[in-house]
């Protein structure tokens, strides 16, 4: 009897055993499975514009809390317009050296708010240069007139044409390329966005069909809430093409040696 009870408490031991083990390895099924799950969802989500929109809105939120002198900051106005005092009032605090904590934390709150306001901003001057090459590409005169600044001077230097100054000008000569030249798609590659408080310098490499190249650089004033074009520049890249190595020329004959000079 004694053998059997044994053998029965043992039997019980292997299968108590065995559920602990099914439930400890259904567990790790379901924690792997709902790993891969916020993994790839997580990547879904950052690589989506609509992320990078909500990382651009929680810097706008930043900023409109931001506050100037203890003042409080305005929701309602355009945070890249801010740029200038906030630069201003960080290379103030910067001069001054300060150890004094309250100095430390406002030039960490200034780094920061400057850094999400020129997010903002470099967000805007890239899609400015969506609108301008999408209207370039589609021979738009209307969508280009949208592009170019009403309230600051304008200048547009075509590709070996003269300086032309003013918006009339400038207007007139789109409308002239457009209406005499055939429709093909410029696309801008290695572009570079410096923004200068309330203006930004965009240089690129436009691309054109057939494999050329023209340097340009665009520089965008904010207006109205928006960035609009002050200046276009562009100038073809020559591109030289190696050529067949030039044979030899014949042996120079030496140089007869030159007679001393006589003395002074």
């Amino acid at each position: 009897s004694i053998s059997v009870a044994l053998g029965f408490q043992a039997g019980v031991n292997r299968n108590i055993f065995l559920v602990i083990t099914m439930v400890m390895f259904s567990m790790l099924v379901s924690l792997f499975a709902g790993c891969c799950f916020w993994t790839s969802s997580n990547a879904l989500v950052t690589n989506s514009p609509i992320f990078h929109q909500k990382h651009i809105g929680c810097s706008l939120c930043r900023l409109n809390s931001f506050s100037f002198g203890g003042g409080g900051g305005d929701a309602s106005s355009d945070p890249v317009l801010r740029l200038p005092q906030m630069e201003a009032e960080l290379a103030t605090l910067l001069e001054k050296k300060s150890r004094n904590d309250a100095d430390k934390d406002r030039r960490l709150e200034l780094k920061e708010a400057i850094k999400d306001a020129k997010n903002i901003a470099e967000f805007g001057v890239r899609r400015a240069q969506v609108r301008f090459y999408d209207a370039f590409s589609d021979g738009d005169v209307d969508s280009m007139d949208m592009v170019w600044s009403k309230e600051q001077a304008v200048r547009c230097i075509h590709p070996g044409m003269a300086s032309l100054e003013g918006r009339d000008r400038v207007m007139n000569s789109w409308a002239q390329i457009f209406g005499s030249s055939p429709k093909f798609t410029i696309k801008p590659a290695r572009v570079n966005i410096d923004i200068c408080g309330l203006t930004a310098i965009c240089s690129c490499i436009e691309e054109t069909p057939g494999g050329g190249q023209i340097e340009a650089l665009n520089v965008y004033h904010r207006e109205g809430g928006d960035w609009r074009m002050t200046l276009h520049m562009a100038s073809p890249i020559i591109i030289r093409q190696p050529g067949p190595p030039q044979p030899p020329g014949p042996p120079q004959p030496p140089r007869p040696p030159q007679p001393p000079r006589p003395p002074q």
